[in-house]
């Protein structure tokens, strides 16, 4: 059961995650179960949680103690079992040590995290989020685009991406509606896109990374920035041609 807290008001966000009373506030009519009642025996998402005031972090670390919630207005305690993933882009860290975030509620969180690297740092996933997001939008907008231009996917994995994700289906949606053919071609990405392009892009390796596939990444990178020209990849790699294709075999490259 998914809950964006970054986009609720302020002074919905309780109302929304525990729910209140018929009469509880002035416009209260009926009933209303939160979001830990309906998720019964499922899971809740809180995603954006830092966007949560000081006193809602209160009332979810005790939820989250005691697994009892009160609805606004209610004085019965209401029993809920459901499992909690929370999700942010912020450092709670950071917003601890600012006092934006209490401590007790980040160590009662931080069970079991799992960091997701940025875009620019997945470029082996690029390309499937690419064929991914157009064949979305090839049925929203009734279209038949079969292919991405090479040059395109060369700038797509020479890009930084700063808004990450969001920012690609938005480049993507854009291409697909403007796209009057069977292929998304650099006429149909938006100018600020172009723009960007950096002279060579940068790969972001993290430590701990095995020396071949570090070597396969740096290769297949080349490759993509060269237009899968490989007299050009070599060269930029400083090797013959022929190490580069005994490369692109034993690391089974495309």
């Amino acid at each position: 059961f998914p809950v964006n807290l970054g986009a609720l008001p302020e002074g919905l966000v309780a109302s929304e995650l525990f729910g209140y009373e018929k009469g509880a506030f002035t416009g209260s009519t009926t009933r209303y179960l939160g979001s830990f009642e309906r998720a019964k025996d499922g899971t809740v998402f809180l995603d954006e949680i830092s966007a949560i005031d000081e006193k809602i972090q209160v009332s979810l670390l005790r939820l989250l103690e005691t697994r009892e919630l009160y609805r606004l207005g209610g004085k019965r305690k209401i029993k809920v079992d459901v499992r909690v993933i929370s999700a942010t882009n912020e450092d709670l860290r950071e917003s601890v040590d600012s006092g934006l975030f209490r401590e007790d509620l980040l160590f009662r969180l931080d069970v079991l995290r799992i960091h997701m690297p940025p875009l620019r740092d997945r470029a082996g996933d690029l390309p499937l989020m690419v064929n991914h997001f157009v064949g979305v939008y090839n049925k929203v907008y009734n279209k038949d685009i079969l292919n991405v231009a090479p040059e395109c996917m060369s700038l797509f994995n020479a890009y930084e991406w700063p808004g990450n994700v969001r920012e690609l289906k938005n480049v993507l949606m854009r291409a697909v509606v403007v796209s009057e053919g069977k292929e998304i071609r650099m006429g149909h990405l938006p100018h600020g896109l172009l723009s960007k392009r950096p002279g060579r892009p940068m790969i972001h390796i993290p430590v701990g990374t095995s020396l071949a596939e570090m070597e396969r990444e740096m290769v297949k990178r080349t490759l993509a920035f060269t237009e899968n020209n490989r007299q050009q990849a070599a060269a930029m790699l400083g090797i013959s041609r022929r190490a580069l294709y005994n490369k692109i075999e034993r690391f089974g490259i495309k």
